[in-house]
Protein backbone atom coordinates (compact mmCIF):
# COMPACT_ATOMS: atom_id res chain seq x y z
CA UNK A 1 0.00 0.00 0.00
CA UNK A 2 1.19 2.87 -0.72
CA UNK A 3 2.58 5.20 1.86
CA UNK A 4 0.03 8.27 2.21
CA UNK A 5 2.06 10.47 4.10
CA UNK A 6 5.03 10.72 2.70
CA UNK A 7 2.78 11.64 -0.79
CA UNK A 8 1.37 14.43 1.53
CA UNK A 9 4.65 15.27 2.78
CA UNK A 10 5.91 15.38 -0.75
CA UNK A 11 3.36 17.48 -2.12
CA UNK A 12 3.14 19.90 0.78
CA UNK A 13 6.88 20.39 -0.01
CA UNK A 14 6.39 21.12 -3.68
CA UNK A 15 2.85 23.97 -2.78
CA UNK A 16 5.36 25.79 -1.07
CA UNK A 17 7.22 27.17 -3.93
CA UNK A 18 5.45 30.23 -4.69
CA UNK A 19 4.26 29.44 -8.17
CA UNK A 20 2.30 26.58 -6.42
CA UNK A 21 1.24 28.60 -4.21
CA UNK A 22 -0.29 31.39 -6.64
CA UNK A 23 -2.04 28.37 -8.83
CA UNK A 24 -3.80 27.14 -5.83
CA UNK A 25 -4.83 31.00 -4.40
CA UNK A 26 -5.80 32.02 -8.52
CA UNK A 27 -8.04 28.90 -9.06
CA UNK A 28 -10.08 29.56 -5.99
CA UNK A 29 -10.40 33.24 -6.39
CA UNK A 30 -11.53 33.22 -10.32
CA UNK A 31 -13.76 30.07 -9.99
CA UNK A 32 -14.98 30.81 -6.58
CA UNK A 33 -16.06 34.29 -7.84
CA UNK A 34 -17.46 32.98 -10.89
CA UNK A 35 -19.51 31.20 -9.04
CA UNK A 36 -20.70 32.78 -6.42
CA UNK A 37 -24.49 32.46 -6.65
CA UNK A 38 -24.78 36.28 -6.41
CA UNK A 39 -22.75 35.82 -10.09
CA UNK A 40 -24.44 33.03 -11.48
CA UNK A 41 -26.86 35.73 -13.49
CA UNK A 42 -23.97 36.56 -15.67
CA UNK A 43 -22.84 33.31 -16.02
CA UNK A 44 -21.83 32.81 -19.69
CA UNK A 45 -21.40 29.16 -21.63
CA UNK A 46 -17.56 30.59 -22.36
CA UNK A 47 -17.10 31.51 -18.65
CA UNK A 48 -18.43 27.57 -18.08
CA UNK A 49 -16.63 26.04 -20.64
CA UNK A 50 -12.91 27.85 -19.32
CA UNK A 51 -13.28 26.39 -16.14
CA UNK A 52 -13.66 22.75 -17.25
CA UNK A 53 -10.38 23.40 -19.23
CA UNK A 54 -7.31 22.20 -17.01
CA UNK A 55 -4.92 24.63 -18.09
CA UNK A 56 -7.39 27.21 -16.59
CA UNK A 57 -8.39 24.56 -13.18
CA UNK A 58 -5.00 23.25 -12.76
CA UNK A 59 -6.38 20.21 -11.75
CA UNK A 60 -9.38 18.36 -13.18
CA UNK A 61 -8.94 17.17 -16.55
CA UNK A 62 -11.32 15.39 -19.07
CA UNK A 63 -14.53 17.62 -17.74
CA UNK A 64 -14.74 19.60 -21.08
CA UNK A 65 -15.45 16.47 -22.58
CA UNK A 66 -19.61 16.78 -22.26
CA UNK A 67 -19.05 20.69 -22.09
CA UNK A 68 -21.30 21.37 -25.22
CA UNK A 69 -24.27 18.60 -23.58
CA UNK A 70 -23.98 20.37 -20.19
CA UNK A 71 -24.39 23.98 -21.23
CA UNK A 72 -26.55 23.56 -23.87
CA UNK A 73 -29.30 25.41 -21.83
CA UNK A 74 -27.62 27.55 -19.78
CA UNK A 75 -30.26 28.81 -17.44
CA UNK A 76 -31.27 25.52 -16.48
CA UNK A 77 -27.37 25.20 -15.93
CA UNK A 78 -27.09 27.93 -13.80
CA UNK A 79 -30.13 26.91 -11.90
CA UNK A 80 -28.58 23.64 -11.35
CA UNK A 81 -25.45 25.57 -9.70
CA UNK A 82 -27.80 27.79 -7.92
CA UNK A 83 -29.09 24.48 -6.22
CA UNK A 84 -25.32 23.12 -5.72
CA UNK A 85 -24.28 25.91 -3.63
CA UNK A 86 -27.60 27.06 -1.80
CA UNK A 87 -26.06 26.70 2.11
CA UNK A 88 -29.85 26.84 3.59
CA UNK A 89 -30.45 23.61 2.38
CA UNK A 90 -28.98 20.70 3.79
CA UNK A 91 -26.43 18.78 1.23
CA UNK A 92 -28.04 15.56 0.65
CA UNK A 93 -31.46 17.34 -0.28
CA UNK A 94 -29.35 19.56 -2.65
CA UNK A 95 -27.41 16.39 -4.46
CA UNK A 96 -31.01 14.83 -4.37
CA UNK A 97 -32.36 17.12 -6.83
CA UNK A 98 -29.65 17.02 -9.16
CA UNK A 99 -28.67 13.86 -8.66
CA UNK A 100 -32.10 11.87 -8.06
CA UNK A 101 -31.77 8.06 -7.14
CA UNK A 102 -32.95 5.92 -9.84
CA UNK A 103 -33.79 9.17 -12.51
CA UNK A 104 -31.76 10.88 -14.82
CA UNK A 105 -29.79 13.74 -14.08
CA UNK A 106 -31.39 17.22 -13.35
CA UNK A 107 -28.61 17.86 -16.43
CA UNK A 108 -26.88 15.16 -18.36
CA UNK A 109 -23.61 15.15 -18.73
CA UNK A 110 -23.35 17.47 -14.93
CA UNK A 111 -21.53 14.53 -13.08
CA UNK A 112 -19.80 14.29 -9.62
CA UNK A 113 -16.59 15.31 -11.75
CA UNK A 114 -17.67 18.75 -12.55
CA UNK A 115 -20.00 19.64 -9.70
CA UNK A 116 -17.34 18.77 -6.92
CA UNK A 117 -14.71 20.87 -8.07
CA UNK A 118 -17.49 23.54 -8.19
CA UNK A 119 -18.34 23.46 -4.94
CA UNK A 120 -14.72 23.41 -3.51
CA UNK A 121 -13.52 26.36 -5.63
CA UNK A 122 -16.75 28.32 -4.20
CA UNK A 123 -16.40 26.69 -0.19
CA UNK A 124 -12.73 25.70 -0.56
CA UNK A 125 -12.61 24.87 3.49
CA UNK A 126 -16.04 22.49 3.08
CA UNK A 127 -16.51 20.14 -0.02
CA UNK A 128 -13.45 17.85 -1.31
CA UNK A 129 -13.66 16.67 -4.78
CA UNK A 130 -15.03 13.34 -5.44
CA UNK A 131 -14.02 12.01 -9.29
CA UNK A 132 -12.61 8.43 -10.54
CA UNK A 133 -9.52 9.66 -9.16
CA UNK A 134 -10.13 10.08 -5.89
CA UNK A 135 -12.09 6.78 -6.05
CA UNK A 136 -9.10 4.98 -7.48
CA UNK A 137 -6.60 6.41 -5.52
CA UNK A 138 -8.95 5.93 -1.89
CA UNK A 139 -9.33 2.45 -2.88
CA UNK A 140 -5.50 2.21 -2.90
CA UNK A 141 -4.89 3.28 0.47
CA UNK A 142 -7.89 1.49 1.64
CA UNK A 143 -9.69 4.13 3.19
CA UNK A 144 -12.89 3.76 0.08
CA UNK A 145 -16.00 3.09 2.50
CA UNK A 146 -18.36 0.20 1.20
CA UNK A 147 -21.33 1.15 0.54
CA UNK A 148 -24.77 -0.38 0.19
CA UNK A 149 -25.90 -1.46 -3.46
CA UNK A 150 -27.81 1.56 -5.09
CA UNK A 151 -26.92 3.96 -1.90
CA UNK A 152 -27.84 7.08 -4.13
CA UNK A 153 -24.71 9.96 -4.77
CA UNK A 154 -25.90 12.07 -1.90
CA UNK A 155 -25.07 9.50 0.45
CA UNK A 156 -21.97 8.61 -1.17
CA UNK A 157 -20.28 11.97 -1.78
CA UNK A 158 -21.19 12.89 2.19
CA UNK A 159 -19.28 9.99 3.58
CA UNK A 160 -16.65 10.33 0.80
CA UNK A 161 -16.10 14.21 2.09
CA UNK A 162 -16.02 13.22 5.68
CA UNK A 163 -12.94 11.20 4.99
CA UNK A 164 -11.30 13.87 2.32
CA UNK A 165 -12.02 16.66 5.92
CA UNK A 166 -11.05 14.06 7.86
CA UNK A 167 -7.61 13.50 5.64
CA UNK A 168 -7.76 17.09 5.46
CA UNK A 169 -7.44 18.07 9.32
CA UNK A 170 -5.14 15.24 10.14
CA UNK A 171 -2.17 15.80 7.76
CA UNK A 172 -3.22 19.66 7.67
CA UNK A 173 -3.10 20.23 3.68
CA UNK A 174 -6.14 21.77 1.68
CA UNK A 175 -8.45 20.17 0.05
CA UNK A 176 -6.89 21.41 -3.18
CA UNK A 177 -3.82 20.33 -2.56
CA UNK A 178 -5.06 17.04 -1.47
CA UNK A 179 -6.32 16.87 -4.88
CA UNK A 180 -2.96 16.28 -6.30
CA UNK A 181 -1.97 13.62 -3.93
CA UNK A 182 -4.25 11.29 -5.69
CA UNK A 183 -3.08 12.37 -8.42
CA UNK A 184 0.62 11.26 -7.45
CA UNK A 185 -1.07 7.93 -6.02
CA UNK A 186 -3.17 6.97 -9.36
CA UNK A 187 -0.70 8.52 -11.90
CA UNK A 188 2.65 8.61 -10.04
CA UNK A 189 2.99 12.04 -11.62
CA UNK A 190 1.58 16.21 -10.58
CA UNK A 191 -1.26 17.00 -12.66
CA UNK A 192 -0.54 17.16 -16.84
CA UNK A 193 -2.13 20.90 -17.48
CA UNK A 194 -2.86 19.68 -21.30
CA UNK A 195 -5.98 18.97 -22.00
CA UNK A 196 -6.39 15.73 -24.17
CA UNK A 197 -9.22 16.57 -26.08
CA UNK A 198 -10.53 19.34 -28.02
CA UNK A 199 -11.65 21.90 -25.82
CA UNK A 200 -15.05 21.92 -27.14
CA UNK A 201 -16.37 21.34 -30.78
CA UNK A 202 -19.64 23.26 -31.85
CA UNK A 203 -22.78 20.63 -33.08
CA UNK A 204 -21.65 19.37 -35.95
CA UNK A 205 -18.10 18.95 -37.23
CA UNK A 206 -15.93 19.56 -40.70
CA UNK A 207 -13.40 17.06 -39.97
CA UNK A 208 -13.29 13.63 -39.14
CA UNK A 209 -11.31 14.39 -35.63
CA UNK A 210 -14.14 15.64 -34.63
CA UNK A 211 -16.54 12.70 -35.12
CA UNK A 212 -16.37 11.53 -31.39
CA UNK A 213 -17.46 14.58 -29.88
CA UNK A 214 -20.37 15.14 -32.44
CA UNK A 215 -21.45 11.69 -31.49
CA UNK A 216 -21.35 11.98 -27.43
CA UNK A 217 -23.32 15.46 -27.59
CA UNK A 218 -25.51 14.37 -30.09
CA UNK A 219 -26.25 11.08 -29.29
CA UNK A 220 -30.26 11.02 -28.56
CA UNK A 221 -30.31 11.90 -32.39
CA UNK A 222 -27.99 9.15 -33.61
CA UNK A 223 -28.77 5.37 -34.19
CA UNK A 224 -26.99 4.57 -31.17
CA UNK A 225 -28.93 6.67 -29.05
CA UNK A 226 -32.22 4.94 -29.88
CA UNK A 227 -30.22 1.45 -28.77
CA UNK A 228 -27.46 2.21 -26.47
CA UNK A 229 -26.71 4.26 -23.54
CA UNK A 230 -23.09 5.24 -22.16
CA UNK A 231 -21.55 4.19 -19.30
CA UNK A 232 -22.27 6.88 -16.84
CA UNK A 233 -21.24 6.67 -13.02
CA UNK A 234 -22.56 9.03 -10.36
CA UNK A 235 -23.73 11.50 -13.36
CA UNK A 236 -20.47 11.65 -15.07
CA UNK A 237 -20.26 9.56 -18.61
CA UNK A 238 -17.08 7.58 -17.97
CA UNK A 239 -18.03 5.74 -20.91
CA UNK A 240 -16.92 8.53 -23.15
CA UNK A 241 -12.99 7.82 -23.42
CA UNK A 242 -13.27 4.75 -21.11
CA UNK A 243 -9.67 4.15 -19.75
CA UNK A 244 -9.02 0.77 -19.17
CA UNK A 245 -5.76 0.89 -17.77
CA UNK A 246 -4.23 -1.68 -19.35
CA UNK A 247 -4.83 -1.93 -23.03
CA UNK A 248 -5.50 1.46 -24.16
CA UNK A 249 -8.70 3.95 -24.33
CA UNK A 250 -11.94 3.01 -25.31
CA UNK A 251 -13.54 5.79 -27.96
CA UNK A 252 -17.09 4.66 -26.09
CA UNK A 253 -18.03 2.00 -23.72
CA UNK A 254 -21.94 1.54 -23.99
CA UNK A 255 -24.92 -0.92 -22.69
CA UNK A 256 -28.05 -2.28 -24.97
CA UNK A 257 -30.69 -0.29 -23.22
CA UNK A 258 -33.01 -3.54 -23.76
CA UNK A 259 -30.26 -6.58 -23.06
CA UNK A 260 -27.95 -4.50 -21.31
CA UNK A 261 -25.29 -6.38 -23.18
CA UNK A 262 -22.18 -4.54 -23.21
CA UNK A 263 -21.20 -2.24 -26.69
CA UNK A 264 -17.76 -1.36 -27.69
CA UNK A 265 -17.63 1.47 -30.18
CA UNK A 266 -14.41 2.45 -31.76
CA UNK A 267 -13.91 5.26 -34.08
CA UNK A 268 -11.31 4.24 -37.09
CA UNK A 269 -10.30 7.97 -37.65
CA UNK A 270 -7.61 7.92 -40.09
CA UNK A 271 -6.13 4.19 -38.92
CA UNK A 272 -5.63 1.39 -40.74
CA UNK A 273 -8.34 -1.26 -40.64
CA UNK A 274 -6.19 -3.70 -39.63
CA UNK A 275 -5.25 -1.86 -36.59
CA UNK A 276 -8.89 -0.58 -35.81
CA UNK A 277 -9.99 -4.43 -36.22
CA UNK A 278 -7.34 -5.22 -33.81
CA UNK A 279 -7.73 -2.73 -31.06
CA UNK A 280 -11.68 -3.48 -31.14
CA UNK A 281 -10.76 -6.99 -30.32
CA UNK A 282 -7.93 -6.47 -28.10
CA UNK A 283 -11.38 -3.99 -25.84
CA UNK A 284 -13.84 -6.83 -25.98
CA UNK A 285 -11.73 -9.50 -25.12
CA UNK A 286 -10.29 -6.81 -21.99
CA UNK A 287 -14.32 -6.28 -21.24
CA UNK A 288 -14.72 -10.19 -21.18
CA UNK A 289 -12.05 -10.53 -18.63
CA UNK A 290 -12.27 -7.65 -16.97
CA UNK A 291 -16.28 -7.01 -16.25
CA UNK A 292 -18.21 -9.40 -17.81
CA UNK A 293 -20.14 -10.98 -14.94
CA UNK A 294 -22.04 -14.51 -15.56
CA UNK A 295 -24.59 -14.73 -18.82
CA UNK A 296 -23.37 -10.95 -19.98
CA UNK A 297 -21.95 -10.70 -23.53
CA UNK A 298 -19.67 -7.61 -25.11
CA UNK A 299 -20.70 -6.32 -29.03
CA UNK A 300 -18.26 -4.65 -30.91
CA UNK A 301 -19.00 -1.13 -33.46
CA UNK A 302 -16.20 0.38 -35.71
CA UNK A 303 -17.46 3.46 -36.93
CA UNK A 304 -15.70 4.30 -40.55
CA UNK A 305 -15.68 6.85 -43.14
CA UNK A 306 -15.78 4.27 -46.00
CA UNK A 307 -15.63 0.19 -46.26
CA UNK A 308 -12.43 -0.73 -47.84
CA UNK A 309 -11.47 -3.99 -49.45
CA UNK A 310 -9.73 -5.28 -45.90
CA UNK A 311 -11.88 -4.03 -43.61
CA UNK A 312 -14.68 -6.06 -45.40
CA UNK A 313 -12.74 -9.20 -45.38
CA UNK A 314 -12.12 -8.95 -41.95
CA UNK A 315 -15.85 -8.44 -40.65
CA UNK A 316 -16.94 -11.33 -42.59
CA UNK A 317 -15.98 -14.18 -40.19
CA UNK A 318 -16.90 -11.91 -37.28
CA UNK A 319 -20.49 -10.79 -38.92
CA UNK A 320 -21.72 -14.32 -38.60
CA UNK A 321 -21.72 -14.12 -35.14
CA UNK A 322 -22.64 -10.50 -34.81
CA UNK A 323 -19.99 -9.58 -32.44
CA UNK A 324 -19.12 -7.22 -34.64
CA UNK A 325 -20.53 -4.77 -36.54
CA UNK A 326 -19.78 -1.56 -38.98
CA UNK A 327 -20.98 1.64 -39.18
CA UNK A 328 -20.79 4.03 -42.09
CA UNK A 329 -20.58 7.96 -41.78
CA UNK A 330 -20.97 10.89 -44.17
CA UNK A 331 -20.20 14.84 -43.31
CA UNK A 332 -22.21 17.93 -45.44
CA UNK A 333 -21.04 20.99 -45.55
CA UNK A 334 -22.63 24.09 -47.35
CA UNK A 335 -22.02 27.35 -48.30
CA UNK A 336 -24.80 29.45 -49.43
CA UNK A 337 -24.96 32.73 -50.97
CA UNK A 338 -27.05 35.19 -49.02
CA UNK A 339 -29.21 36.62 -51.31
CA UNK A 340 -30.46 40.48 -50.26
CA UNK A 341 -34.48 41.12 -50.59
CA UNK A 342 -34.90 44.50 -52.47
Amino acid sequence: MMDLEQVIKETKILYAQPEKTNEEKSVIERFGKLFKPFNLDGLTKEDFRSFLLIKNNKHWDGIHRQVNMITDDIDKLKNAIRILLDESKPLRDRLDILFPKGKSNYIKGLGRAVTTPILLVVYPEKYGVYNSRTEEALKKIRLYPKFNRGASFSEKYIRINEILLDISKKYDISLFKLDSVWWKITEGHEPSLEDSELEGVATGFALEKYLQRFLVDNWEKTPFGKLYDILSKDGDLVGDQYNTKEVGIIDILARDKKTNEWIVIELKKGRSSDAVIGQILRYMGWIEKNILREGESVKGIIVVNEIDKKLEHALVPLKKTMQLTCYVYGVEFFLNEYKFHS
